[in-house]
C-alpha cells in the first residue's frame, strides 16, 4: 500500500556502476549535494576486482557522517544493470528509492522537489534532464497518471531511471528486476506502469551524461526492444494496434540509424527504413522519403532530416 509523501522519510540511492570510476564520483557528490536527507547511498558494483571500491571508501570517509549509510557490495560477475539493480534494492531500508546511473548527476533539489508528489495513488515521480548530447528535455504532460499505453509505445522519455524517484512499496513488487538485454529500462517502465501511476515534476533536475559505452548506443539496447515487444505481445493485444506498431516502428528506425552510423552505407539500413514505413501507424510520406534518402547513405538520412525537421 502507497503511503507516500513524507519529507523525513529515508531515500535509498542505488548506484549500479561499472568500469567509470571518473563518473561515479561525481554521481556520488551529487547525491552528497541534496538538500534532502535523510538518504542511504548502495553501490553495486560489477566489476571485477572490486574496482569501485576505492572511490566509495573515499566518499564514505569524506561524507559517511552526513548519510544513513553508505555501502559497497562487490558482484562476482557482471550479470547487467537489473541484476546489479536488484541487489541494492533488496539491501535498501529507505521508504524510497533512487536509481541512479553512474554516469548520471542530481540536481541538489530533485528528492526534496520530488517526494510531495509520492502521494497514492502516484508511485513513480519522474523530471526533466539536461542531457550532454541534446540539450534540455522536459517531460511530456502526455506521460502522467496511467502510462501504461505510452510505455508500451515506448515514448516516455525523459523518463529513465535516473529521473525517476519511486515508491518502495512499489519497487518491492517488481523484485527481482527482469533482466532485458539492452532495454532493461523500457521493460521496467512498462512493469512500472501496470503497478502504479507516475506523475512529474517540470524542471530539469538531472543532468545526463553519455560514454562510448552507453548501451542506449548500442544493437544490444535494438535487440531488448525486440525483446521487449515480444514478451509483452499478449499486453499488446488489449490495446489498439496502433500501440504496437508504434513501437515496431521507431525500433527499424533505430537500427537503420545504427547501420548507417557503422557503414556509412547499408543495404539493411534501407530495409529497416522501409520496415519502418510499413509499420507506422501514421505519416507514412515521411518514413518513405527517409528510406528513399537512405539510398544515398548516411548523407543522404542528414539531408532528409535537415529538409523533415
Amino acid at each position: 500500500m502507497i503511503t507516500g509523501g513524507n519529507p523525513n522519510a529515508t531515500v535509498s540511492v542505488v548506484v549500479p556502476t561499472y568500469y567509470r570510476n571518473d563518473r561515479l564520483r561525481e554521481a556520488l557528490e551529487s547525491v552528497a549535494a541534496q538538500t534532502h536527507r535523510p538518504i542511504e547511498v548502495i553501490v553495486v558494483d560489477s566489476a571485477a576486482g572490486a574496482h569501485a571500491r576505492p572511490v566509495v571508501e573515499a566518499f564514505a570517509d569524506e561524507w559517511g557522517d552526513t548519510f544513513e549509510g553508505v555501502a559497497y557490495v562487490s558482484l562476482e560477475r557482471d550479470e547487467g544493470p537489473q541484476a546489479a539493480r536488484s541487489v541494492g534494492a533488496e539491501r535498501a531500508t529507505g521508504r524510497y528509492v533512487q536509481f541512479l546511473d553512474d554516469d548520471d548527476r542530481l540536481e541538489a533539489t530533485k528528492f526534496e522537489t520530488q517526494i510531495p508528489l509520492l502521494e497514492p495513488p502516484v508511485g513513480v515521480v519522474y523530471c526533466g534532464m539536461v542531457d550532454e548530447e541534446r540539450g534540455e528535455v522536459r517531460p511530456n504532460p502526455a506521460v502522467r497518471g496511467n502510462v501504461l499505453r505510452r510505455a508500451l509505445e515506448m515514448r516516455t522519455f525523459p523518463c529513465i531511471p535516473s529521473t525517476m524517484l519511486v515508491d518502495r512499496a512499489v519497487v518491492d513488487d517488481l523484485l527481482p528486476l527482469k533482466h532485458r538485454h539492452g532495454a532493461d529500462d523500457t521493460g521496467m517502465k512498462i512493469e512500472l506502469a501496470l503497478s502504479t501511476r507516475f506523475d512529474f515534476v517540470d524542471e530539469p533536475l538531472v543532468r545526463r551524461g553519455r560514454t562510448d559505452t552507453s548501451l542506449s548506443r548500442s544493437w544490444a539496447y535494438i535487440e531488448g526492444r525486440e525483446e521487449v515487444i515480444d514478451t509483452y505481445d499478449d499486453l499488446y493485444r488489449t490495446f489498439p494496434p496502433r500501440v504496437r506498431r508504434l513501437a515496431v516502428r521507431e525500433t527499424h528506425v533505430q537500427a537503420a540509424r545504427k547501420h548507417l552510423e557503422e557503414r556509412g552505407w547499408s543495404s539493411k539500413a534501407v530495409l529497416a527504413f522501409a520496415r519502418a514505413a510499413y509499420y507506422t501507424p501514421d505519416n507514412r510520406p515521411y518514413y518513405l522519403f527517409e528510406c528513399l534518402a537512405s539510398l544515398f547513405g548516411r548523407p543522404g538520412v542528414r539531408a532528409a532530416d535537415r529538409l523533415l525537421a
